[in-house]
């Protein structure tokens, strides 16, 4: 009896040595990938846009994209992925739950700031390891 106990005692421990080397289980006993994402963030102007040129997304650190923008700072991975009429879509490492959203004329007069609080979801990974996210805003220039 005691033999046949040792015995299962060590096949449960040996499989849990080989699925947890081999990344066959989830969480708590496997790891995340490592993180590689970046959320998308459409802005979408409402009204006359004749006078917009760019638009910019702000927080306390700042506003981005900007010529003058710390690329190694928070705002460094603030990009314009696409720029199609009225809407302006980002590529963001993260975000505070609130931010600015500003517009601005050719000649860098700000046109507007318009306060946000977008609704993300998530459109990857996994809800224990996180992943992609996307939301959609609408302001008025």
């Amino acid at each position: 009896m005691i033999g046949r106990r040792r015995a299962s005692i060590v096949t449960v421990a040996g499989l849990i040595a080989v699925l947890g080397l081999s990344g066959c289980v989830s969480i708590p006993f496997g790891a995340c990938p490592a993180i590689g994402w970046l959320n998308t963030l459409t802005v979408a102007l409402d009204g006359d846009t004749a006078a917009v040129d760019q638009v910019q997304l702000c927080t306390e650190a700042g506003c981005a994209p900007a010529s003058d923008v710390d690329m190694t700072g928070p705002l460094g991975l603030i990009t314009v992925a696409d720029h199609d009429g009225d809407t302006w879509t980002f590529s963001v490492d993260s975000l505070p739950d609130t931010f600015t959203v500003r517009t601005l004329a050719a000649d860098g007069t700000a046109l507007s700031d318009t306060e946000v609080t977008p609704e993300w979801v998530r459109v990857g990974g996994s809800a224990q390891c996180g992943g992609p996210h996307e939301a959609t805003v609408t302001v008025q220039p």
